[in-house]
């Protein structure tokens, strides 16, 4: 069984064959519950998880379509990323409808120097990193702890375990972007969506086969997207694989008898 999960700003998910489990805490305390994971039964996703590169596709849209899931029904936690998607749509509104004002838009902001953009982007970058983001990427520290201790098949100590895991987004998101600049580069460009879900499904397969080594930068990146966890955020990450290879074992139980 492959073990996956998911951050929150006050716990983590983790992922098993049927079963997902979040440890979280409410008013200091900490509390878990148990929900199905949706995937194990779809038929769609299971026809596709057989096919190299349409399975990464499809397990990025079933996890966004989660993840919006989620957004809609506290909006409030996700205000941040709510905020982020509509600005987005209004500057494609607005680059519809004023494409000459779009043109002098993109040459303005030609004009400033790249590094302008890095050092700004990193700056709020760290700046979030530090402040509002903090409690969820130690969080996301926590989980790959849990991931990588259920992978080591319990070996070691799990506080020791690594911050750092193979099937991250963080991963994804570094191969990513170096797929579409390569595209870029040979000139080899078609439809942006056809592309990028290409590059996203091709990233999906790097990272599975990868050796460590080629997995080097993306870690580097990752390190930047965790943080080591506190006492807390362990303790979550511990309750959420106990409760989940529990539930687990049990639904293997009852399918054996």
């Amino acid at each position: 069984m492959k073990v996956g999960g998911r951050a929150y700003k006050n716990g983590v998910r983790l992922f098993g064959e049927n079963y997902s489990v979040k440890a979280y805490y409410e008013d200091n305390k900490l509390k878990y519950e148990v929900g199905k994971n949706t995937l194990a039964n779809n038929k769609i996703f299971l026809f596709f998880k057989k096919i190299p590169v349409l399975r990464g596709v499809m397990s990025i849209l079933f996890s966004l379509i989660n993840f919006f899931k989620e957004m809609t029904k506290q909006p409030t936690k996700y205000w941040p990323i709510l905020l982020l998607i509509f600005i987005n749509i209004a500057l494609e509104v607005y680059f519809q409808l004023v494409p000459q004002g779009s043109s002098n838009l993109f040459v303005r902001a030609a004009n400033l120097n790249i590094s302008v953009y890095i050092t700004v982007f990193m700056l709020i970058f760290l700046l979030l990193r530090a402040t509002l983001l903090k409690e969820v990427f130690q969080f996301h520290g926590a989980e790959h702890k849990a991931v990588n201790y259920y992978e080591a098949n319990f070996q070691g100590d799990f506080n020791a375990q690594s911050r750092l895991a193979r099937r991250c987004g963080t991963n994804l998101i570094v191969f990513y972007l170096f797929i579409i600049f390569l595209l870029e580069s040979l000139g080899l460009t078609f439809n942006v969506y056809l592309e990028s879900l290409m590059a996203l499904g091709i990233a999906y397969e790097i990272i599975l086969a990868s050796p460590k080594l080629v997995l080097t930068i993306p870690y580097l990146i990752q390190k930047l997207t965790t943080i080591e966890p506190d006492p807390k955020h362990l303790k979550a990450s511990k309750l959420a694989l106990k409760i989940l290879l529990d539930v687990e074992k049990r639904k293997q139980e009852t399918v054996i008898t």
